[in-house]
Order: structure tokens, then C-alpha cells, then sequence
């Protein structure tokens, strides 16, 4: 009797406790339903199932969008891994490439030449292999930079895209400030863009300060308001793969800044310069008209040490070898200069061939451009054009629409 009744009491407790567990249960469910019915975030399965609708109903232009989606990623893959730099069509670019015997100097004589300056201009190599710039003598240099006494009456703006240099920019007010040239001749705009610190402050400042106190006849500091480009530490703004992206957002910048200081006055010449150059000549400007050229560039160098290296690598000139690396390339791939070698010889290297060089390719370290050319339709191609862009496009450009470009290889702009 006593097992009976202890068996009676236990199914009561067993079934009250299911009845409550599943009322719980229940209110659980009610309450994620009643949930993902009012919450405005969709649930990932709602998330999948609303793409999947959208490709239902839209089928054709899913197709479409994903078709144009995977033929960009293949060409910029390409760009960026297959044919920049030149490494696939030259080999491994990780063997080191000693300097043959082809007419350059040996390279400890091009590093030793700080103390001793060569006595003589080493020959043209077949194609630039080191970046060592020698240097030389007094004799030879003042021979090739010595100017005709001038009045000068052309009007040139100076234009400067800037991003996140703010603590470069005052150098760069001082350097424009040595320029000799006439500074009433003289009008510099700058143009900024995606910067995550205070250029754009800095910038208005500088061009105030310019216009006041160092007698420029026209500076202005303008925001352009489109996103882009890259950022981050120098490496990932250097870094090849990030070559197209970067170099595509610095050319519509260009051309933006480009609008507006045409705009701004009747110019015979614009001269582009970057913001965290280090050094300018103070003839610059004059050296660079020296030249009677469409398009004419510097050689634009950065001090290591002792050592004199070139750093801008878009001004050079292309070689039987490199052309022939070029002729079977797809017309989408991009070629960007300075990663491995290219089997071309830059600026720096072409100073046996006397002041003044033609040139294939040009950097915007320091360029000058004749203003009736930009008028004309010349501008830096923010697309691949003929494998190369921006400052590179440019110079191809300017040679298809029969411009002259040169560059001033004794001429030297440092670099930060």
C-alpha cells in the first residue's frame, strides 16, 4: 500500500515537472519568434534566403553583376601578381642580378664616388641595374647646369595633390619659398583628399602663407570630397599588390585638382610636385624651361647614407628588351616600375647622352607640363592605358598625341 502511494505521488511530481519544462519551453520558442518578426536585424538565415530571393526573381542581372565582378578580380589579379615588375617575364626576382660589363662602372666605385667624385660621366648601360646614383665632379656638373641669363614672363601654377602629409607640409611651404623664379609668376593650389589627419588645416595655412608673406601671386588649399585610395603604414601604401588602387585614386586626384588651377588663370606651364619632397634647387623652374620641352622631369633621388639612390623610377626610357617583354601582354595588364627589373634605364642613368634626354615614362616627383597640352586633352589616365598609369600613362600619352617628353638627368630632386 505504502509503494503504492509513494508510486501515485512520484508520477504527479514527474508530470508537473514536464508540464512546466515544456511551458518554459514554449515561451522560449514564443519569444525568439516574436523576435526575429520585429527585430531589424535579419537572422543568417534570413540573411541566405533573401539573397536567394533576390536571385531568384533577378536571375539575368545576378548573372550579369557576378560575370563583371569575377572579370575584374581576374584582370586585377593579373595586374598585381602576374606582370608587375616584370617577374614572371624575367625570371625569379628573387636571384640578385649582378651588374654586367656592359659600360657602367663597377658599384663600389658608384658608392665610394662620395668621397672621391668621378672625374668622368659613365656610359649609358643597356638597361638600369642598380640604383646607386655616383656622383660628380664639380667640373662636369656646373658644365650641364650653367643657364643663359633670361627675363622670365611665364605664369606657372604649382599643383599638389596632398593625403595625410601634415607634418611634411612645412617643409615642403620652404622649398617652394627658395624658388628663385619670380614668385609673382607663381600660383599654387593644393588639393586634398581621404586624409585622416589635419593636412587639410595645414594645407589652407601654408597657401595663406605662401600669398601673404613669401609674395606668391595666387595659393589655395581645395577638399575633394571622394573616398578612396590607400592608407595605412608605408609598406602596405608601397606594396606592389596596392599599386592599381593607389595609383588610380592619385590620378583622378590629379585631374581634379588639374580642372580647377586651369580654371584659376591664364597658365603657360603647370608644375606638379609632391608635398613630402625634401629638397628642391632653387632654379628648378628655370632648369626645367631650359629644357623647351612638352613634358620635362628631373631626376628625383633619395639619400641613404652616404649613398645617392634613385627614387622615383617612373622616369625612364625603354629599351629593345623591355619592349619585346611588352609585346604579347594582354592590353589589361598593368606595368608597375620599380619592383624587380624592368630591363629599362632610368633617368639618372642617361646623363653620358648629354642635359637633355628623351624619355618613354615620367614621375610626379617634379613635372612640368606645358598647359596648352592639358588644355589639348593630355591628362593621367586613371585606367590602364597602353600597360601603364597615371604619371606613366601620362608620358605614353603625351607621345601618341605627339608631345615631346624629356627629362633634366642632371637635375636632382631629393625625396623624403
Amino acid at each position: 500500500m505504502f509503494l503504492r502511494k509513494m508510486s501515485v505521488v512520484c508520477n504527479r511530481r514527474v508530470l508537473m515537472m514536464l508540464f512546466y519544462f515544456h511551458l518554459v519551453l514554449l515561451g522560449v520558442i514564443l519569444i525568439i519568434a516574436y523576435d526575429i518578426n520585429t527585430s531589424p536585424k535579419e537572422t543568417e538565415y534570413l540573411k541566405a534566403y533573401n539573397r536567394w530571393k533576390a536571385i531568384r526573381d533577378d536571375f539575368d542581372s545576378y548573372s550579369k553583376q557576378r560575370a563583371q565582378k569575377d572579370a575584374y578580380l581576374q584582370i586585377r589579379g593579373r595586374q598585381m601578381d602576374a606582370v608587375a615588375g616584370f617577374d614572371l617575364l624575367n625570371g625569379d626576382s628573387n636571384d640578385k642580378i649582378k651588374l654586367s660589363n656592359n659600360g657602367s662602372v663597377d658599384e663600389r666605385v658608384y658608392a665610394s664616388s662620395a668621397i672621391n667624385p668621378l672625374n668622368f660621366i659613365p656610359k649609358v648601360p643597356e638597361y638600369s641595374q642598380s640604383d646607386i646614383v655616383p656622383y660628380l665632379s664639380s667640373n662636369i656638373t656646373r658644365k650641364y647646369l650653367a643657364l643663359p641669363r633670361a627675363i622670365f614672363t611665364h605664369k606657372i601654377v604649382i599643383l599638389t595633390p596632398v593625403c595625410d602629409v601634415a607634418h611634411v607640409l612645412n617643409n615642403y611651404m620652404k622649398q617652394l619659398a627658395k624658388l628663385s623664379y619670380p614668385h609673382d609668376l607663381l600660383s599654387v593650389y593644393l588639393g586634398e583628399d581621404s586624409s585622416t589627419d589635419r593636412t587639410l588645416d595645414m594645407a589652407t595655412l601654408i597657401a595663406d602663407d605662401l600669398k601673404s608673406n613669401y609674395g606668391f601671386h595666387d595659393a589655395a588649399a581645395y577638399h575633394f570630397n571622394f573616398s578612396g585610395g590607400v592608407h595605412g603604414a608605408w609598406g602596405d601604401v608601397h606594396h606592389r599588390a596596392s599599386q592599381y588602387e593607389r595609383r588610380a585614386h592619385i590620378a583622378k586626384s590629379r585631374n581634379m585638382l588639374l580642372k580647377i588651377g586651369l580654371a584659376r588663370g591664364e597658365f603657360d606651364y603647370v608644375l606638379w610636385i609632391d608635398s613630402d619632397v625634401k629638397q628642391l634647387p632653387a632654379d628648378l623652374i628655370q632648369q626645367l624651361l631650359f629644357a623647351k620641352s612638352d613634358v620635362v622631369v628631373p631626376s628625383c633621388l633619395f639619400q641613404s647614407g652616404d649613398y645617392k639612390r634613385t627614387f622615383d623610377k617612373n622616369s625612364w626610357r625603354e629599351t629593345p628588351a623591355s619592349i619585346e617583354d611588352q609585346e604579347h601582354l594582354p592590353k589589361d595588364i598593368l606595368i608597375v616600375e620599380g619592383y624587380s627589373i624592368s630591363r629599362r634605364i632610368y633617368l639618372p642613368d642617361l646623363k653620358a647622352e648629354g642635359r637633355i634626354v628623351r624619355l618613354d615614362g615620367v614621375g610626379g616627383c617634379a613635372l612640368l607640363i606645358k598647359a596648352s597640352c592639358h588644355r589639348r586633352g593630355l591628362k593621367f589616365p586613371e585606367r590602364v592605358y597602353t600597360h601603364h598609369i597615371e604619371t606613366e600613362g601620362l608620358a605614353k600619352m603625351a607621345d601618341h598625341m605627339g608631345f615631346t617628353v624629356v627629362g633634366v638627368p642632371f637635375v636632382e630632386v631629393f625625396h623624403n
